[in-house]
């Protein structure tokens, strides 16, 4: 799975936010304070000074929440409109597919609701003709995820994947055609910097659990030393990006030419988001542009940093 994530402060969120949110939580706040806090202390007179200051500094809040909402307000007035507002905009531009042009989008990149794994295009981008380190670099978390998956499918087997959400230590389960028993349990890790032994570790878990003795794993970077260690004593196979293609060309050209149609199809290089199994959207925040779900702010808050 992919690493995160940072979840966001609440300055960020109403930042991002529609001004009158803060406003309005502004004008609670001062309620809040000025009468319903004296109301529920006023009766213990051991209180009656915090009942007093809650009185006093009601107003503390209340400003402090006003002038994130005029943050807000100026931001979408000079600097774009908050992102809440254009993930709630109605989606009535094309998204581009391999076949069709590229959609207009100056600010962020829009994937359909319920998109298949694979994706479409948000943008034309170069199809890598042939496959080499610096191609499989090119995949999202999610498509080198998927790789994997069309790779075994070449080699013959049966695999059964997790969609999406946690992945319980494992990515696929191997099966060979027609037996009930898996053969293997894999696990991928798109990552920039090499495997620790934490989630190798994982993986020889879920294997003793379920009493299978392989498990490969899929890693971009390459692995620790103590993760090669205990990989080793746990019959784990580690396959780094040089394994990874060195594989992939043994191959029959027809089975590479397949595997590089589906891992380059559309829109291969935008993060999927780990929870909801869409594309994520670029976005701006306090501290600068990162990957955020295009379901922010109703359903969910997953982040990733923009180099992802």
């Amino acid at each position: 799975m992919g690493r995160r994530k940072r979840q966001p402060k609440l300055s960020d969120i109403l930042l991002e936010s529609p001004w009158w949110v803060s406003v309005a939580l502004g004008f609670c706040a001062y309620i809040a304070f000025h009468a319903i806090v004296p109301a529920l202390l006023g009766a213990n007179r051991y209180l009656a000074g915090l009942t007093m200051a809650s009185r006093e500094f009601a107003w503390v809040p209340a400003i402090a929440f006003c002038f994130l909402g005029l943050l807000s307000f100026i931001k979408a007035r000079f600097g774009g409109q908050p992102v809440a507002e254009t993930a709630r905009a109605p989606r009535h531009r094309p998204v581009a597919s391999a076949k069709a042009g590229p959609a207009a989008s100056p600010t962020i990149k829009e994937a359909p609701d319920g998109a298949a794994p694979w994706g479409a295009a948000s943008a034309p981008q170069p199809r890598p003709q042939s496959w080499s380190l610096e191609a499989l670099a090119l995949l999202e978390w999610k498509r080198f995820e998927l790789l994997c998956v069309a790779y075994y499918e070449q080699l013959g087997f049966t695999v059964e994947t997790v969609p999406h959400g946690a992945d319980g230590g494992i990515d696929a389960t191997l099966y060979r055609q027609g037996m009930a028993q898996p053969m293997a349990l894999v696990q991928c890790k798109a990552w920039r910097s090499p495997v620790k032994v934490e989630p190798v570790r994982a993986l020889g878990g879920v294997m003793h659990q379920h009493k299978i003795r392989r498990g490969v794993f899929w890693s971009l970077s390459g692995y620790s030393g103590e993760a090669k260690k205990y990989a080793a004593a746990a019959d784990i196979q580690l396959l780094d990006g040089a394994g990874i293609v060195e594989r992939i060309r043994k191959l029959e050209p027809s089975q590479q030419t397949a595997l590089l149609a589906k891992a380059f199809e559309g829109d291969y290089r935008t993060p999927t988001c780990a929870a909801c199994g869409v594309k994520l959207v670029k976005r701006t925040g306090r501290r600068g542009s990162f990957w955020g779900c295009r379901n922010y702010p109703a359903g969910c808050t997953v982040t990733m940093e923009l180099s992802a």
